[in-house]
């Protein structure tokens, strides 16, 4: 019988420390809209950062879409506030909160016709809320997907609008989770902002 010291156990299972867990699976940000009476999901590598933002940072630009909060700045870059919900033909968002749910997204690869010149081109979409990362294996993802009737909750016809921003589904724990069109929601946004 072999008796380890403490220094030779930890020699053995340092490199276990170190090792990172091997994870399965495309990582997607869960989000809520419609006042936090839904969830959808995100393709994470779209997203730069997400974060709670004081409603006294967002500039109001006058002129613009209603659903366009302003502008806002994050790491050295200025780019604008969306309320996402309102956006897709959901319930805005309170124009009386202090502090909003922003996830910055990177569209510029979902953009075809955006020149090169610039490195990536921001845009910050305000949610109700940011619930976590979901990680989804591709045969869980179905593309293409008529919406359920249960989305929104309190909404038994979605309006076709909305139908149109979200791209595919996936079954989740309680309920199903739609996954937005970006490429779609790009073309959109620039049409009605004309970035």
């Amino acid at each position: 019988m072999s008796i380890s010291s403490p220094f030779t156990r930890l020699q053995e299972l340092l490199p276990q420390l170190f090792q990172e867990p091997e994870l399965k699976g495309t990582p997607y940000l869960r989000f809520s809209i419609n006042n936090g009476q839904q969830s959808a999901l995100i393709p994470m590598k779209n997203v730069k950062e997400s974060l709670s933002v004081s409603s006294e940072k967002i500039t109001p630009i006058p002129s613009l879409p209603s659903f366009v909060m302003g502008l806002m700045s994050s790491r050295d870059s200025v780019f604008l506030a969306i309320d996402l919900g309102q956006f897709i033909g959901l319930s805005p968002l309170s124009s009386y909160l202090r502090q909003y749910n922003v996830m910055v997204l990177d569209l510029s690869s979902e953009i075809e016709t955006f020149e090169s010149s610039f490195n990536n081109l921001l845009i910050g979409f305000a949610v109700s809320g940011i619930q976590g990362i979901n990680r989804l294996m591709p045969e869980q993802i179905v593309e293409g997907k008529s919406i359920p009737q249960e989305f929104p909750p309190v909404t038994t016809d979605l309006p076709e609008m909305t139908k149109q921003y979200f791209s595919s589904s996936v079954k989740g724990k309680e309920r199903e989770l739609m996954i937005l069109d970006l490429p779609k929601i790009s073309s959109v946004l620039g049409a009605k902002t004309a970035f």
